[in-house]
């Protein structure tokens, strides 16, 4: 392949990472190889970033907050906290490194904050010490124009118990990717998620769970629904290591096209190398029941309140792995408040 010609996000991009090490550094030799992902890149099949930054081309800053205050590359979080990614406009990286110590129990609240035009690409390194538990609540409520990128690497070891659910209603273009790497042995993961996508909206759930040990557990769920010349995209796998006999694995993508004009791609996988294990994935696409919201206009309901019940009633079920009452009814209120602006 030969040398490409560089958008100006990447030699941006490109510029940022001059003289980065670790991850960084490999990032940038990718975006001087390749330039930023495209539909070509099967990864990225259906979110094609390079064409999303068109437009950008200043760097800009972001930055981690943990209860409120810039936090540290890396920390140790033993007790419940709110974490913020925060991103001005333009292109920006940032990255943070947290440890659950062993036995343990933390709930992470977790939100962006972007600006207009905030193209942040953040990575996190989770690591659940043994017997830890961690549920983190990620809400992902961003301007229609900004452009995030966030990848997170989870290891969850020996009896820890990882819970995430998730919050999004796109953005120009929005990735969450999610990472990990399970034990086995006692361990459990859930992961659930919701979509809520406004016309001109994209979001990626991209997610893979990689058992290396026997006896665990992972369930995940992700429900969403897509208005008009907007699109949602599920990229799930499994991956189920030779040791890790007698997991229990089960992946649930359930969508709604609220317009003939929507688009949901889905892609689930299994990729099993054990022989003594209980795995499944399932994927569903339709629309609203015509019937229910018939009978519901009969009881004086206008169409746009009884659409919009019947949405959230669809929506609700990931939202229901939160634990704390105030928090969970937090994300539902904020999803109900979206829903009127729905079509």
């Amino acid at each position: 392949m030969g040398a490409i010609t560089h958008t100006p996000a990447e030699k941006t991009l490109i510029d940022l990472l001059d003289g980065a090490e670790d991850w960084r550094a490999a990032a940038r030799d990718a975006v001087v190889r390749f330039g930023l992902p495209t539909k070509r890149a099967e990864a990225w099949k259906w979110s094609d970033l390079r064409r999303a930054s068109h437009g950008i081309e200043t760097a800009g800053q972001a930055e981690f907050r943990l209860n409120g205050a810039t936090a540290a590359d890396r920390l140790t979080i033993d007790a419940d906290a709110e974490l913020e990614l925060a991103a001005e406009a333009g292109i920006s990286v940032a990255s943070i490194e947290i440890d659950i110590p062993a036995g343990t129990r933390v709930v992470l609240k977790e939100r962006y904050s972007l600006a207009e035009g905030a193209f942040p690409t953040a990575r996190l390194e989770i690591t659940l010490g043994e017997g830890a538990e961690l549920e983190r609540v990620v809400l992902c409520d961003t301007p229609e124009n900004s452009i995030p990128v966030v990848r997170s690497r989870v290891v969850v070891a020996k009896q820890a118990h990882y819970r995430q659910a998730t919050l999004t209603f796109g953005s120009k273009l929005t990735r969450n990717e999610t990472h990990i790497t399970h034990a086995g042995e006692g361990a459990e993961v859930e992961l659930g998620g919701v979509y809520l996508l406004e016309e001109g909206r994209h979001a990626d759930f991209t997610s893979t769970v990689t058992h290396t040990g026997p006896g665990g557990v992972t369930h995940q769920l992700l429900k969403g629904a897509v208005a008009a010349h907007a699109q949602g995209v599920f990229q799930g796998k499994f991956k189920v290591e030779q040791a890790a006999q007698q997991t229990d694995a089960k992946m649930t993508h359930r969508a709604l096209m609220l317009d003939d004009r929507a688009e949901i791609d889905a892609k689930p996988e299994l990729e099993i190398y054990a022989d003594d294990v209980q795995c499944a994935h399932g994927n569903a696409l339709g629309a609203i029941d015509e019937t229910a919201l018939f009978y519901m206009r009969q009881r004086g309901l206008s169409e746009v309140k009884a659409r919009a019940m019947l949405i959230e009633s669809f929506l609700a079920e990931p939202l229901d792995m939160i634990s704390d009452d105030v928090l969970r009814e937090e994300l539902a209120a904020i999803l109900r408040q979206r829903l009127g602006a729905i079509r």
